[in-house]
């Protein structure tokens, strides 16, 4: 089958590309000693969750634990749960999903520890524990400061919990490569006086686990990193491109979409919104358009309405009703998880289709 088969929008992702990056960050990984963990909320899709593991990595992250509960099933045996996971319902399922594969959550308070270490004990399991900072995005983390010290030990304390070390996401190192070597340096301050503070209280850090895809490749840059989750990076997309992280050539994923009107003078519209590429913005570089017309940069992305994507098409450019594009998105994640299959492509040729088992995953 042809991907001009196909009835569009659809998601393809190139094969090809896809392998060159498993073994790109693969190598890199190995080079530096670091873990790869890779994050699969990118592709919720376990045949490439199993490809990331025969490419080296000893398990995957995942943000749900209904994304861990659908890797499970698939067979993974090895997974972190990067998120603050809240309430009996939850600590029963992680407990449940503890009997069968070896589990480990990412916490920012003595609360969800407690809950936890309750939930493990009655079920008689044992979960992983990494203690989440934050360094400087502001979503999740403590402070690096004594008190946070004192509830680390305090963690370590509870039955049923494996201390494992600790979390980071280093998210708002995104910028350009300029501006990534500024903000790697003051990270560094930062995590060399966190681990100062676990030094003098004698606890243990066996695992630091960090890292996004923008500075994946300058992670051993990171003082005392040992594990990276990056995600992204498995496809790569406009974000990481303008970011100065990958090449166009490297984005595994493009949305095959269809010119459904020329009407309007200067402008064309396809088949693919909203609804199919996801909203995103840029998060970087010049942060407007909604996606890069592959063999066709003269033509803007300029707009997206659910059903409908909005093209600006210059004077000395050409499109008719029946015109076939591919775009890679802005952000590859979200795109991803708007869709309940994928088409494996490698060129123009469809060689398997494959479900996003994890899509909607949100609980």
């Amino acid at each position: 089958m042809n991907i001009h088969d196909l009835d569009t929008p659809a998601v393809l992702i190139d094969i090809d590309t896809l392998g060159r990056n498993l073994s790109g960050m693969s190598n890199y990984c190995h080079a530096h000693n670091l873990t790869l963990r890779p994050h699969t909320k990118t592709h919720k899709i376990p045949q490439i969750a199993r490809l990331q593991l025969q490419y080296g990595a000893p398990g995957i992250t995942v943000a749900k634990l209904g994304e861990a509960e659908v890797m499970a099933d698939a067979g993974i045996n090895d997974i972190l749960i990067v998120y603050p996971l809240w309430g009996e319902k939850k600590w029963i399922r992680l407990t449940e999903l503890a009997k069968r594969v070896r589990t480990s959550v990412a916490m920012d308070s003595l609360t969800v520890a407690v809950g936890i270490s309750r939930a493990s004990k009655a079920a008689g399991v044992e979960i992983g524990i990494r203690l989440e900072f934050d360094t400087g995005l502001e979503r999740c983390g403590l402070s690096a400061n004594k008190e946070s010290i004192a509830i680390a030990q305090e963690i370590i304390a509870l039955p049923n919990l494996r201390w494992e070390g600790i979390s980071l996401y280093p998210g708002h190192i995104m910028g350009n490569q300029k501006i990534r070597e500024h903000d790697i340096q003051l990270e560094n301050v930062k995590l060399d006086q966190l681990y100062a503070l676990f030094d003098s209280a004698g606890i243990p850090y066996p695992v630091v686990s960090g890292g996004n895809t923008p500075a994946a490749f300058q992670s051993h840059r990171f003082h005392g990193l040992t594990e990276i989750r990056p995600g992204t990076y498995i496809f790569n997309d406009r974000n990481t491109v303008d970011a100065e992280s990958a090449d166009y050539s490297n984005c595994a994923v493009t949305v095959f979409a269809t010119v459904v009107s020329t009407s309007v003078p200067g402008k064309a519209v396809i088949d693919a919104g909203s609804k199919t590429l996801s909203a995103d913005t840029l998060l970087s570089g010049e942060q407007k358009n909604f996606g890069y017309i592959q063999d066709r940069p003269e033509l803007i992305l300029h707009d997206l309405s659910e059903e409908h994507g909005h093209l600006i098409v210059p004077g000395d450019s050409h499109l008719e009703v029946g015109d076939q594009l591919r775009i890679i998105p802005n952000h590859v994640c979200p795109c991803i998880n708007l869709h309940d299959r994928v088409f494996i492509v490698s060129g123009e040729k469809v060689v398997d289709q494959w479900n996003v088992a994890a899509r909607g995953k949100v609980t």
